[in-house]
Parts: C-alpha cells; sequence; structure tokens
C-alpha cells in the first residue's frame, strides 16, 4: 500500500512550525562526505562541482555562471572544516559560516589567456600548500570537475588523484530529516507552478509560453531553474527528448512535462504529468496513459527497505510488448539536489545499449526516488510520460509527488 505524505511546512520559522533546521542541514550533509571519505581513505576534495560545493557547505553564488566558469571552488578535508576560495565580490555570502575564505585563482583561458598554463600551475601550488598544512597531500585527493590545465596542474604537484563523485554520491543517497523536508517543499512548489501551467493549456498557445507560465510561477515561490525544456505537445511527444518551441497546441493534443525544477535551496522535484488539450482522448492516448499510470504504481509497490536493487528489477513489471523500444533507461533513480543513486536500470537497456550498470546494494530507509514511466509507440502521435516521487521509509513507500493525474485519460 503507497500512502501520501501530505506534510510539508512553511518557509518561515514559527514556534509551531520550525521549518528547515539550517545549521542542522549543513552540518549533517557535511558529516555524511566526511564519513565516506573516511571510508575510501581519501584526505581531502578539490571541488568546482556547484552541485557537490553546496552539497557540502551549504554556499551558492551564480551556480549556473559558476557552473563553467570556474571562480568559486571548495576544499573539503576529511577531518576540520573546508577551506572557501570564493568569488572575490561575494567572500562576504561565505565569511559568516566559515572561517578560511581566500579570494580564487582564475586559470582558464577565457581568463589568463595565453598564460592559463602558468595561472594553473600557481593555481595547484596553492592547492597543495593548502593540503600540507593539513597534512594530507601524500594521501589520496578526491576531484570533480576540471578543464586541462587544472587537472594537469594537480599532477605536476605530485598528488595522488582519485574520483570525488563515489564520496559525494554515496552521501547523498540517504536523505536527513531537513533533506526529506526541503524535498517536500520543492514538490509544493512544483505542482503549484504544475496547476498554473496545467490552467493556460489552450489551443494556439505555444510550448514556450506554457514553459513561461511554469517558470514564472516557479520562481515566484523560492524556486532557482529548470535543467531542462522537457516540455512538449502533440506530435513532439513521440518519441521523448524533443523540447519546447514555437509549435502551437492544437485541439486533442497531449501536453507532457518533466519538471527537472530546482526547488527552495537546491532540492530538485522530478516528477512528470501529461495533460489533454480538450475533453475526450483517444483510444491510443488512453492506452498510453493507462500503461504508463499503472508502471509507475506497480513500481512504487515495490520499494521496500531491504531489498536488492537486482531483486527489485527482476520483480517489476515489463514494459508491454510494443513499448519497450522507446522505454526510459532506468526504472527509476534518486533524487536530492539532484539525480543520485540508486540508478536502477531498465532491464534490456543495460546490456545492449550500455545506458547504466546494475547497482550492488539494497534500498535503505530515507532514501527518495523517481519512479519513471514512459508509453509510446515507434511511429505513433504521441506519447505519455509520467513520473512520481517516492520516499521509501521504514513502514513502506510514501508518495511526495501527490498532483493528480489526467482523469479524462484514465480508462
Amino acid at each position: 500500500m503507497i500512502r501520501h505524505d501530505k506534510r510539508v511546512l512553511g518557509q518561515a520559522s514559527t514556534l509551531y512550525e520550525p521549518g528547515v533546521d539550517f545549521e542542522r542541514l549543513r552540518r549533517e550533509r557535511w558529516e555524511k562526505v566526511q564519513r565516506e571519505m573516511a571510508t575510501r581513505d581519501i584526505g581531502a576534495l578539490v571541488l568546482t562541482d556547484q552541485n557537490n560545493i553546496r552539497y557540502t557547505t551549504g554556499l551558492s553564488v551564480m551556480p549556473i555562471w559558476t557552473s563553467y566558469n570556474l571562480a568559486h571552488y571548495v576544499v573539503v578535508p576529511a577531518e576540520g572544516k573546508p577551506t572557501i576560495f570564493e568569488f572575490i565580490l561575494a567572500a562576504h555570502r561565505a565569511k559568516p559560516f566559515f572561517e578560511d575564505v581566500r579570494p580564487p585563482q582564475y586559470w582558464q583561458a577565457r581568463f589568463a589567456g595565453k598564460e592559463a598554463e602558468q595561472f594553473s600551475l600557481g593555481w595547484a601550488s596553492e592547492i597543495k600548500d593548502l593540503l600540507k598544512e593539513w597534512g594530507v597531500a601524500d594521501g589520496k585527493i578526491g576531484i570533480d570537475i576540471l578543464d586541462f590545465n587544472g587537472f594537469d596542474a594537480l599532477q605536476k604537484q605530485g598528488l595522488t588523484l582519485t574520483d570525488a563523485d563515489e564520496s559525494l554520491e554515496a552521501a547523498r543517497a540517504i536523505k536527513t530529516l531537513d533533506e526529506l523536508e526541503l524535498l517536500r517543499q520543492s514538490a509544493a512548489v512544483c505542482e503549484t507552478a504544475l496547476y498554473e501551467m496545467e490552467q493556460a493549456i489552450r489551443p494556439g498557445i505555444s510550448e514556450n509560453e506554457l514553459m513561461g507560465v511554469y517558470w514564472h510561477r516557479l520562481l515566484d515561490l523560492g524556486g532557482e531553474y529548470m535543467s531542462t525544456r522537457l516540455l512538449v505537445s502533440g506530435s513532439k511527444t513521440n518519441p521523448w527528448f524533443h523540447e519546447a518551441g514555437s509549435k502551437l497546441v492544437r485541439p486533442g493534443d497531449l501536453v507532457a512535462i518533466d519538471c527537472d525544477s530546482i526547488g527552495p535551496e537546491g532540492y530538485l522535484c522530478d516528477i512528470s504529468r501529461t495533460f489533454l488539450c480538450g475533453e475526450q482522448g483517444t483510444r491510443e492516448q488512453k492506452e498510453a496513459y493507462q500503461i504508463a499510470h499503472d508502471y509507475v504504481h506497480a513500481v512504487a509497490e515495490e520499494l521496500k527497505v531491504g531489498v536488492s536493487f537486482q531483486e527489485f528489477a527482476e520483480r517489476v513489471p515489463k514494459p508491454p510488448v510494443g513499448y519497450r523500444e522507446l522505454w526510459m533507461p532506468a526504472i527509476l533513480h534518486g533524487i536530492g539536489t539532484d539525480n543520485v543513486p540508486p540508478i536502477v536500470p531498465t532491464p534490456g537497456y543495460g546490456e545492449e545499449n550500455n545506458w547504466f550498470a546494475m547497482p550492488e546494494g539494497e534500498f535503505e530507509e530515507n532514501m527518495v526516488v523517481s519512479i519513471e514511466a514512459y508509453a509510446g509507440k515507434v511511429g505513433a502521435q504521441e506519447g505519455v510520460k509520467l513520473e512520481d516521487e517516492v520516499w521509501i521509509s521504514a513502514d513502506g513507500p510514501v508518495q511526495i509527488s501527490l498532483y493528480p493525474y489526467e482523469e479524462k485519460l484514465l480508462t
């Protein structure tokens, strides 16, 4: 039995509605990362990926701009507090929370021109000096996203480099109480934006206009951005992964969205819904909708603490004949500050198309996942995308996403 989780607090702190404890949130995430580092014998992490920086420190400064301009990075020790290298005019954002805040060095060619290689060597030398202060320069140092000059410069310092991703993703997989609340808040924001968008569906409105309606409400309520433009109509719903454009919605069209929305404090809401522009769906539309709807619910019923990922993949229903070729490559993926473990591949995709490897391990208490379903036949006019978020609690699966389904398409 899938329960629905309707609990969600406001964002203002009061005596009776305490909301999120942000100091606890920051501390517990940071401690989770350090535990995973210790498990893998990693002395420090050099992080430039904005999601990783935000997860370990809570800091977010121009997250899209700094995702490709390396002007905001941190070094996290396995013990003790991180050192923050902050965009110089934004250093005041970090100083209330961290004692060691330093100006960054800029070595990318867009900043340094022909001196990029030399500047990167200076940057790497400063990083090594910091690691020496901590006594970890001879150990393993995790890195995430770097350009060639940055990676090469760290290697020339004689550092033993390893991947930071495994430690960070393992830390993200299990949610704290504050993270669960932020995921509920993100879902509430997303659902409100979805409602506004659904009300705007009519013949003649463009996909871009519908995106604008959704984005406007998302931002109004403290959301930050959508990481995709997967809002399409009519023939663009099949196959999936067309993106919003100038196409106009026509009478009888399906309108489908994969929200992929970064909500309050950077927490993802990843749900999908498909709507009908009209009152009476076709037989083909209803068949596809029912298949996707039933699949999501059947998968959710199998989400139990202690069930191995392999066993789970063998238990869940297989996509029906005729729909398998265009089915989603993953049954589900974890969510948090973005997509996180586990990612459980749809049987057949991993072996034939090398999409994802079957993860080791089992479902654990306080994982949160998004179940994916796309029902569309090759050559058909349209397809249906549905997706829901489920919290794996000690008492069984609990659905976090509460937006209603399109009753006009349920047979």
